[in-house]
């Protein structure tokens, strides 16, 4: 995105003297957008394949924590993991469709896939960190299911997605105010705007960062599961 931003600011001068580019106005140059869309959909690939251990994480965490007695509560939170993943495939969807279609070639699939990526993954983040807020208090006592995403993590995601939640509402309040101030203020706050922008984005991929730990140790547990036990040794 930084690149994207500065690589139109040295493409169009003119431009960016009279108002501040937008991510989805610097990706309107083929020159930008191409590569752009093309590391995009790399992203949402990784995003895809990461999904498959963290939604199964979530549910052996939910079964875990929720045993017998609490079925109503174990039912209620798989319904959530599932509204979770909807949302964040939504998200993603939004963000290849947004980045494949560009003002260039196709203005109002662009604005529909930038208005379901925002709205898609904000959802997907805020309530993710309310799932993860059900699962902070399961104990990490080696009762755990070694795929099951850790404790600690979901504690910090907890926090992560309160500062999220209100990064993106912040951004959406920009959005709003820029068509309703005057004039003489109108390009600083449009520039904030921008800015803004990246701000959320950049937040939601810091999300995403924060299930590396979790993925590391399930790798681990994964491989520790395939090793062959040492000579001699017995099952």
């Amino acid at each position: 995105m930084v690149w994207a931003r500065w690589a139109f600011y040295q493409r169009h001068p003119d431009y960016v003297q009279h108002s501040a580019p937008t991510i989805s106005r610097a990706i309107s140059d083929p020159v930008i957008g191409t590569p752009f869309a093309a590391m995009i959909l790399a992203v949402t690939t990784i995003i895809a394949l990461a999904l498959v251990p963290i939604v199964n994480g979530y549910r052996l965490g939910i079964m875990a924590r929720y045993g017998a007695g609490e079925e109503r509560r174990r039912r209620s939170l798989m319904r959530l993991l599932v509204i979770v993943l909807m949302a964040q495939l939504i998200g993603s969807g939004g963000m290849v469709l947004c980045t494949q279609y560009t003002f260039a070639n196709n203005h109002d699939l662009h604005m529909l896939g930038s208005y379901l990526f925002f709205l898609g993954q904000g959802t997907a983040i805020f309530l993710s960190g309310y799932l993860g807020s059900r699962l902070v208090d399961m104990p990490d006592d080696g009762l755990r299911p070694r795929l099951a995403l850790l404790p600690r993590m979901n504690a910090l995601r907890v926090r992560a997605a309160k500062i999220i939640t209100l990064t993106t509402v912040l951004y959406l309040a920009m959005f709003v105010l820029k068509g309703l101030v005057p004039d003489t203020i109108e390009y600083t706050v449009y520039y904030i705007y921008t800015l803004q922008e990246i701000v959320a984005i950049s937040a939601f991929i810091v999300y995403f960062a924060l299930f590396a730990p979790d993925l590391f140790g399930i790798g681990r547990s994964l491989g520790a599961a395939r090793s062959p036990l040492p000579a001699g040794a017995t099952g």
